[in-house]
């Protein structure tokens, strides 16, 4: 927990970035001996990625998050750390006297792209005063590229792919807790390629 918010997933992503087919085409494996191995891998290699502790910082297929904060900021703008954020589903807040309430989502733009998100008021819209408490205003969001895997872009699913067959034919290398320094060079620049706050 953040002693400023409170994140949690709620519903994760129905699918992985990484077809068990697409794996399979790299390594070449025909049978299906080893399916089981071979997803848990991409199953490796989607944790190694995806929010919130991935390697890019970035939520791949669509996936809810809910966000609970004490206020907005002063710019009346509540920032969203999960991105690229798809749209708001629900925002709820403790009044003056602690009873929850309900706004409507239509109420608030949604601003933002894969490095950054945020909500704020339209522009006859005021944030209510709400009691003093972490989870004061919970915000439930979708955040994700898209429903499937054809929306991640291809440099992030190729960084997957090429884990996934180094892994697979280093079997004795820790998966959990990999370090940059034990990856291959082409999965670590596509990494820097697609992690938030990377500039060209």
């Amino acid at each position: 927990m953040h002693p400023d918010h409170i994140l949690t997933r709620t519903l994760a992503p129905a699918m992985p970035p990484v077809e068990l087919v697409e794996s399979k085409s790299d390594l070449r494996v025909q049978h299906t001996a080893e399916d089981t191995l071979i997803e848990g891998l991409i199953a490796a290699a989607t944790d190694f990625m995806d929010v919130p502790n991935g390697a890019i910082n970035k939520a791949l297929i669509t996936q809810t998050w809910s966000l609970s904060v004490r206020c907005p900021y002063r710019d009346y703008r509540i920032h969203l750390p999960i991105t690229p954020a798809q749209s708001i589903e629900s925002i709820t807040y403790y009044d003056s006297n602690n009873a929850q309430q309900s706004l409507d989502p239509a109420d608030f733009y949604l601003h933002g792209d894969e490095e950054w998100a945020y909500i704020e008021p339209r522009p006859d819209i005021t944030w209510p005063s709400v009691y003093n408490r972490l989870d004061a205003i919970t915000i439930t969001f979708l955040a994700g590229f898209g429903d499937d895997s054809t929306a991640v872009p291809n440099s992030i699913r190729q960084a997957m792919r090429l884990l996934v067959a180094h892994w697979y034919e280093h079997r004795t290398a820790v998966i959990v807790g990999t370090s940059t320094s034990e990856l291959p060079m082409a999965v670590q620049s596509l990494i820097s390629m697609n992690r938030k706050g990377w500039v060209a």
